[in-house]
């Protein structure tokens, strides 16, 4: 099983606007977050309404470069659901052109343990 999002990069997402780098390149952290945002929403239809779930571990290599103006493919396939954990392999691409790949863990938590409106 498997969830796809394709998202533009724009200049908010370069490496040299959010000081992760200097080239004005897309950028590891919106790499990362674009990965974390499509497995977050696959594993949301697995559960009910009062259950999230928050990253928990990630490995990720970001191999090539994207400019902005360029069309991104993320593809996040679930590898095993085990009670509360999700696996997810994760790549990232242009056209066929690998840009990055990841493992990503995400844990199922209750949503109100995680709002501040209880605290």
């Amino acid at each position: 099983m498997e969830m796809i999002k394709e998202k533009m990069v724009t200049q908010k997402d370069l490496a040299s606007t959010l000081k992760s780098g200097n080239a004005d390149v897309l950028s590891t952290p919106t790499v990362l977050a674009w990965m974390e945002e499509t497995a977050s929403e696959f594993a949301q239809t697995f559960l009910s309404g009062d259950e999230i779930t928050v990253g928990a571990h990630v490995t990720l290599d970001h191999v090539a470069p994207v400019w902005p103006g360029e069309k991104v493919t993320v593809v996040a396939s679930l590898l095993e659901r085990k009670s509360r954990k999700f696996s997810f392999y994760i790549e990232m691409r242009v056209a066929d052109k690998l840009i990055a790949k990841a493992n990503h863990i995400r844990v199922a938590v209750k949503r109100k343990d995680f709002s501040r409106e209880d605290r």
